[in-house]
């Protein structure tokens, strides 16, 4: 197990002091291990380590006690941490009872205070070996055999908590679908061999162009997907581009014949304050975008518009406060003058008037205001 160390961390939580070091004894030349004196540093902890496997959690501690953590665990939005093995550190003052609702809440096993170091590494073992064995079953489920890239469901799957991730954090997300152009005539005159040699290598270099942090999958024979978390349309246009540029180098000779690959691509960038929006519709309008851009001839890039895209119902923008009927012409006379005495509803009113012109004139015009809307309208709609 020494080997992987860094990829198997141990958290393990206890007020006291003693016992931590205890278990940090036992485990730490075999484990990586780390130490949190309650829940709240515990989750904390949890939130931003990926490699944490096993939790050993005592149940009394300030703060936030082992119930609460355990409860937040299991109802963790990540999936990954929400199945995350915790096992309860017990004493001799827990009942039956205590034990009983511990497993209600979702604990995995328990170990009794004093611990020996035999059970404490067997437990710690059996449950990373276990882990690692899931993970390795869900990976190779989620993925196309073909190509590595995930498959439609996972992708789907992903996108809802990269979507609520998002909305939570107020940060950008950008939808990107893609085609390769005219590649049902090269599967029809030249067989799957040839076939499925492109798909696999577009989707290395697909791969290869996106950042860590990018999901990318196949949606269907030659149709591919990358969601790009924390990223507006223009830096979105950036990596897709590269991409795109990349596939258009390929060139494939059979015989006589040399068939140039080109991408096409649709975009999409929702603003997230819109609250109603799924992910399925940013599929469908990445999808949109998609269909105009092998429209217009393929090896095109097209960003949704909402504005002039009629396919797609109209999810209803958050609505505006009309309490206060506020004049714009007015008020920026008003502002010209000394004195004015304009206030700050009048500020308020005003501004919830020209954000969707706002959001209007960075969609056409590209003007990279994505996070200045969504921080405005967070902050100014009711």
């Amino acid at each position: 197990m020494s080997e992987n160390k860094n990829e198997n961390q141990i958290l393990v939580i206890d007020d006291s002091r003693v016992i931590r070091r205890a278990a940090v004894k036992i485990l730490q030349k075999e484990f990586d291990v780390i130490e949190a004196e309650d829940g709240e540093e515990a989750w904390e902890e949890l939130q931003k380590n990926t490699n944490i496997s096993v939790v050993f959690s005592d149940l009394g501690m300030p703060n936030m006690d082992g119930f609460e953590l355990l409860e937040k665990i299991r109802n963790a939005q990540d999936p990954i941490l929400a199945k995350i093995p915790v096992i309860i550190i017990t004493g001799a003052e827990e009942s039956d009872g205590t034990k009983e609702e511990v497993l209600r809440l979702g604990a995995t096993d328990f170990i009794s205070k004093p611990f020996d170091s035999i059970s404490l590494k067997s437990r710690a073992a059996t449950h990373i070996n276990y882990r690692n064995e899931v993970r390795s079953l869900e990976k190779a489920a989620s993925c196309d055999k073909l190509t590595g890239l995930f498959t439609e469901l996972s992708f789907g799957q992903q996108g809802e908590q990269t979507l609520a991730y998002a909305r939570r954090h107020c940060t950008d997300i950008t939808l990107v679908r893609f085609d390769i152009d005219q590649f049902s005539e090269v599967f029809v005159k030249h067989g799957k061999n040839i076939a499925e040699q492109i798909l696999v290598k577009v989707a290395s270099l697909i791969n290869e162009g996106k950042r860590t942090e990018d999901i990318a999958a196949r949606l269907g024979v030659s149709s591919f997907a990358l969601l790009l978390p924390c990223s507006d349309p223009q830096g979105a246009e950036v990596v897709v581009s590269r991409i795109c540029q990349r596939v258009a180098r390929l060139k494939l000779k059979m015989g006589e014949d040399v068939f140039n690959i080109r991408f096409s691509a649709g975009i999409t960038s929702p603003v997230l304050v819109d609250t109603n929006i799924k992910f399925p519709d940013l599929l469908k309008q990445a999808e949109s975008a998609l269909k105009k851009a092998l429209a217009k001839g393929g090896g095109k890039i097209i960003r949704y518009q909402r504005s002039v895209d009629k396919t797609l119902p109209s999810t209803p923008d958050a609505p505006i406060d009309s309490r206060a009927d506020i004049n714009l012409e007015d008020l920026i006379s008003q502002l010209t003058r000394e004195n004015a005495g304009v206030t700050n509803d009048q500020l308020v009113s005003a501004m919830r008037k020209i954000i969707p012109l706002i959001a209007h004139a960075d969609n056409n015009l590209k003007l990279g205001l994505s996070k200045v809307i969504l921080h405005l309208k967070k902050r100014l709609l009711p």
